[in-house]
């Protein structure tokens, strides 16, 4: 694939990613108006479970686009926090396991403290990968 197509690849992932996001925050908004929501939790749990994951195909697309071959979300995370992509590797590590947990478990305990992780932490990383990536559209 050329140089070129890599670029809107990534570019075209980023387009996707930006909707999530702006949903991400919409399930926020609406689980701070109404925290007991059940229909809304699992909203703002679905609504994180689909940003992160175009949040890490995102940086593997823009990996390959400049010239580092990764496969594997855990070894894509490394190599953006290795290229300073993202700031915080570890939390975006605990962000997969999180991602990876609620995927094949669902309890209301487990919700609940994904919820509070989202709401206090995994937002922070998730704002700044998106504000990285918008700086290189420029």
């Amino acid at each position: 694939m050329s140089n070129e197509n890599q670029d809107i690849r990534w570019k075209k992932r980023f387009d996707n990613l930006q909707s999530a996001y702006k949903l991400l925050q919409e399930a926020l908004e609406a689980n701070t108006k109404t925290p007991d929501s059940k229909l809304i939790q699992m909203a703002l749990i679905k609504a994180f479970e689909m940003t992160f994951e175009l949040s890490w195909k995102t940086m593997k697309d823009f990996l390959v686009y400049n010239g580092i071959d990764v496969k594997l979300p855990r070894e894509i995370i490394k190599q953006a926090f290795a290229n300073d992509i993202v700031e915080d590797g570890q939390l975006w590590i605990d962000m997969l396991e999180e991602r990876n947990l609620m995927t094949h478990t669902y309890d209301e305990e487990r919700a609940h403290e994904a919820i509070q992780h989202i709401c206090k932490d995994y937002l922070q990383g998730l704002a700044q990968l998106h504000q990285y990536l918008l700086d290189r559209l420029a």
